[in-house]
C-alpha cells in the first residue's frame, strides 16, 4: 500500500457531506458562543423579577385575606 500525500489526503477528505458537517458544527459552536452572555443575563432578569413578583403578590394576598375576607 502506497503512502498518500498530504495533498492527496486533504482531497480525499474534502468531500461535500464532510463540508457540510464542518459548516453546522462550526455554526452550532458559533450560535452556543454568542448565545450564552444573552441567557447569562436573562436567568438573572427572571430571578429577580420573579424574586419582586413573588414578594408583592404574597403580600397582596395577606392583605386580601386580612382586610378583605376578615380571616385571622
Amino acid at each position: 500500500m502506497k503512502k498518500q500525500t498530504l495533498k492527496q489526503r486533504w482531497k480525499k477528505a474534502c468531500t461535500t457531506d464532510n463540508i457540510i458537517d464542518f459548516s453546522v458544527d462550526v455554526g452550532l459552536i458559533a450560535f452556543d458562543v454568542l448565545s450564552s452572555p444573552i441567557l447569562i443575563v436573562v436567568r438573572v432578569i427572571r430571578y429577580y423579577f420573579k424574586k419582586f413578583v413573588n414578594k408583592h403578590l404574597k403580600r397582596f394576598l395577606k392583605w386580601f385575606v386580612h382586610r378583605v375576607l376578615r380571616i385571622k
